[in-house]
């Protein structure tokens, strides 16, 4: 049986449609169109369960850029315990799945995020809306605060500083100082609807009104001309600016602090050689010089060049008279082999002493290995050689 559903569609937003509360008042559901897919209770609360640690994503800017390229580097960039389901949901619309609770809070809660300089805006979502009716006008990110006088460096006054900057959801008062100035750091949520809040106003009995700088710690690409997020000055318009048409800037951005400065690594340079020493301290010390030339040591006179060297004499130890050692019998001498000799090492009996110094016996020539050799295998045949000629002469004789 069939049966009319009276619905309205309404309208449509940005090319694409905005609400669809009913689209078929003028159709007719066959039996088949009406048979319902049932979720009971309990699975109902399995699938929420599962369905705890979901984002829904959008990356701010209107040029187009590969959807497997946003994949790999949000899973670089994030790190997280486990890597995510990434799925695409429409046009530059994603949705991710994590596996756990501090991975979910690492994604939703601790950017901003940027893809190719581009703000990547992630929200909490509950897996039952429309992906593309979600609205997207929000990004958390840090901004500081600059010379808010101590004397309201208070909470009441800071916290109603920050919420001219956006949405407050944390502030600290002392922060480590990374970055240059003196100032107050918030974790505000900003809509990017709006331009980027550049200064805020205190004013103080006397003085009146006193401008406070707002700069950005970390910041995706925003345009220097109207200050909205997703494209840049030469973009916005005709792209034909000057200079003083330029509101918003680089001076947005907060200046990290430089640490301290490496002191500057320390070089050898070469220096003259020097006589005394050194200290080991690079510095060198002169303690006279060490090698003496001739002249300085008076080696040119004639006492000094004469040879006083004398050999210690023995003494008896019974009578302390000098005893010449006049034993020649204990007198060895070595002789090395050669051709006269005996061969190497033999002892040479002592010979008389007369007075007179003799000239020691000449050292042995070198024969080669190889001449040596020669000499062995030439003597046999010569002494055949000999015998033969001697042999022939006295036959002759006997004849």
């Amino acid at each position: 049986m069939a049966e009319k559903v009276g619905a309205v569609a309404s309208g449509i937003a940005g090319g694409k449609e905005d609400e669809i509360e009913d689209m078929f008042s003028h159709l007719e559901l066959n039996e088949d169109e009406l048979d319902d897919v049932v979720i009971g209770v309990e699975e109902a609360k399995e699938f929420q369960k599962a369905a705890r640690w979901l984002a829904i994503g959008k990356v701010l800017t209107t040029r187009s850029f590969s959807t497997d390229a946003l994949f790999e580097k949000m899973k670089s960039v994030w790190n997280l315990s486990r890597d995510p389901i990434c799925r695409e949901a429409g046009e530059n619309l994603f949705i991710f799945q994590m596996h756990c609770l501090g991975d979910w809070k690492k994604v939703v809660h601790q950017g901003p995020w940027t893809f190719r300089g581009w703000g990547l805006m992630i929200e909490d979502y509950d897996g039952l809306s429309d992906p593309e009716n979600f609205v997207f006008d929000g990004m958390h990110m840090w901004a500081q605060i600059h010379g808010i006088p101590e004397l309201y460096r208070k909470v009441e006054v800071v916290d109603d500083l920050a919420r001219r900057v956006g949405k407050v959801k944390e502030v600290q008062f002392s922060p480590k100082l990374f970055f240059e100035g003196n100032y107050v750091r918030i974790r505000v949520r900003i809509d990017v609807t709006k331009p980027l809040m550049r200064f805020v106003s205190l004013t103080i009995p006397v003085e009146g009104r006193r401008r406070l700088p707002v700069k950005y710690e970390k910041i995706p690409f925003f345009c220097k001309r109207c200050g909205l997020f997703g494209h840049n000055h030469e973009e916005c318009g005709d792209g034909v600016w000057e200079e003083k048409q330029l509101h918003h800037g680089s001076w947005l951005l907060a200046t990290r602090r430089d640490s301290q400065p490496a002191p500057a690594p320390r070089r050898f340079v070469p220096r003259a050689p020097a006589q005394g020493g050194w200290t080991g301290k690079g510095e060198q010390h002169n303690v006279g010089p060490r090698k003496r030339t001739s002249g300085d040591a008076d080696l040119e006179k004639d006492e000094d060049l004469q040879d006083t060297a004398e050999s210690p004499l023995k003494t008896n130890p019974n009578t302390g008279q000098v005893v010449e050692d006049n034993d020649t019998n204990t007198r060895r001498q070595l002789a090395f082999g050669n051709a006269d000799s005996g061969g190497v090492g033999d002892v040479i009996p002592p010979q008389e002493n007369t007075g007179e110094l003799s000239d020691p016996p000449l050292p042995p020539t070198y024969v080669k290995n190889k001449e040596r050799t020669k000499l062995r295998k030439t003597e046999p045949s010569e002494n055949i050689l000999a015998t033969s000629a001697a042999s022939s002469e006295e036959d002759c004789q006997a004849q």
